[in-house]
């Protein structure tokens, strides 16, 4: 009986196990937009910072501009410094609006690769840091995910 009782101890240790390494193993954090960032310069004071989202096939982010009531939109926060000023607003590309069966509206997204810029003036010819941080929603036709990155970006 002892023998029995044993043996029932090492298989649920080992079951317990299986499951541990099956779920470490099936389970995967989802990243379906990847972001890359580059600068274009304009001038000795003057940039564009590029933000690049690259999105794997069947899912989609939105723009940052969505109704009330819809998906998160993509929020591009920069972190404020003495060195540098933003020049006016973050600019996308055109997109796809299309109604959105799940939020009962038409919403504006992006497939494949979107393209987001901000232009910056220095306030100096020192070397500089632009830090951020981008927030956004994806979705495929299952599921959204929200998503957040950081950015750092050395003029």
């Amino acid at each position: 009986m002892l023998y029995i009782y044993g043996l029932t101890v090492i298989m649920r240790k080992i079951i317990l196990l299986f499951l541990l390494v099956s779920g470490f193993s099936f389970s995967q954090i989802l990243e379906p937009v990847k972001w890359v960032t580059s600068v274009e310069k304009i001038s000795n004071l003057e940039y564009t910072i590029v933000l690049t989202a690259n999105i794997d096939t069947s899912w989609h982010l939105y723009s940052q501009q969505v109704p009330e009531n819809g998906p998160l939109p993509t929020i591009f926060i920069f972190t404020s410094s003495s060195n540098y000023t933003l020049v006016g607003d973050t600019t996308e590309e055109k997109g796809h609006v299309v109604y959105e069966k799940v939020f009962d509206m038409k919403i504006k997204y992006f497939d494949t690769k979107a393209i987001f810029k901000q232009r910056i003036k220095k306030r100096n010819n020192s070397p500089l840091k632009i830090i951020g941080e981008i927030e956004y929603m994806s979705c495929n036709s299952e599921k959204c995910v929200p998503g957040y990155d950081d950015f750092e970006i050395a003029l």
